[in-house]
């Protein structure tokens, strides 16, 4: 079924994903349900990764597609599976959040991520607003990486 994201009006933030038979039905428009066990259940984990569009760490483009689904605070902490407490990190961001020292992470009230550097900055991440170019690194190109040289530039 396709999706249909639902956005606040002002801030194009992600509000729910559905698709047009629910909301025809009068069905549940919302961020899902946390899941009870470690692993965010499908309908979450597109919410996520719908809602974060890339990798949440300061500056880092990486797509959610390559990102795992982190809790921001520890699952085994008490840390719900739900997605006011998870976000998406990408293999290196997510390894430095837990295992570097001096860096720490924690959720915001407005769904923004507080980053707390070694030497004791802050950083405040916040997930691209929709209808923004802010979401994804231009086509052909991976996150970070620099521009390609044309092969056959045109006369000028």
């Amino acid at each position: 079924r396709p999706r249909i994201a639902l956005t606040h009006p002002l801030t194009g933030a992600l509000l729910a994903l559905t698709d047009a038979a629910t909301l025809r039905t009068g069905g549940r428009a919302g961020p899902p349900p946390e899941t009870p066990g470690y692993r965010p259940g499908a309908a979450l984990a597109a919410f996520v990764r719908a809602r974060d569009r890339r990798c949440r760490f300061p500056g880092c483009r990486a797509r959610p597609s390559r990102c795992d689904l982190d809790h921001q605070l520890p699952h085994a902490r008490g840390g719900p599976t739900a997605h006011a407490n998870l976000c998406c990190l990408c293999e290196h961001h997510h390894r430095l959040s837990h295992q570097a020292p001096g860096w720490s992470m924690r959720p915001m009230p407005d769904g923004g991520i507080a980053w707390t550097l070694p030497g004791g900055t802050q950083v405040i991440t916040q997930p691209p607003a929709y209808g923004t170019d802010d979401d994804l690194p231009p086509s052909g190109r991976t996150a970070g990486e620099p521009p390609r040289e044309v092969d056959d530039p045109p006369p000028f």
